[in-house]
């Protein structure tokens, strides 16, 4: 493998963990689902909705419920944004990669759909950033067992122990 900083290119062989797209995926998908959880939870939907309905502005500061209903949803938007700026990190190419065609376009041309399924980067993720994930994921897991907090450790672990 190259430098750390190189650009991704198409390959056949086998590349680690890190420099495929699934921990970007995964925290991205981890995002939505947070999301989707706190939409299926009465306890986090019902006291958004109610601030969002009178008026947005300052609502949040009327009740813990309230806040804590906040800071779930704006959770899973970082784990989505902090998904895709690991998957813009990884593939800085990746939009450019068909020639400027749009992903209905993309999906149809089978060939082009071949040649972006081969790319990968030669990009690595900074080792440090799964001990974060790691650490977040335990401590938290240890305060609320009932949690998602297992996927950050996954996450975590999966970083970590990437060749």
């Amino acid at each position: 493998m190259s430098t750390a900083f190189s650009s991704s290119s198409p390959s056949s062989e086998a590349v680690p963990y890190r420099s495929s797209r699934w921990p970007a995926r995964l925290l991205i998908s981890s995002g939505v689902g947070h999301t989707v959880v706190g939409l299926l939870l009465d306890d986090l939907r019902v006291p958004f909705l109610e601030a969002v309905s009178a008026g947005y502005v300052n609502q949040f500061a009327v009740s813990i419920s309230r806040r804590n209903s906040f800071w779930f949803f704006l959770a899973g938007a970082n784990f989505i944004l902090l998904g895709k700026t690991i998957e813009w990190y990884l593939f800085p190419e990746s939009e450019s990669i068909h020639g400027g065609k749009s992903k209905k376009d993309v999906k149809d041309d089978s060939s082009s759909l071949r040649y972006y399924s081969k790319v990968r980067s030669e990009r690595v993720l900074p080792r440090e950033m799964g001990v974060w994930f790691l650490g977040i994921g335990i401590g938290g897991a240890v305060a609320i067992p009932k949690s998602g907090f297992y996927l950050l450790i996954l996450q975590g672990l999966a970083l970590l122990l990437a060749k």
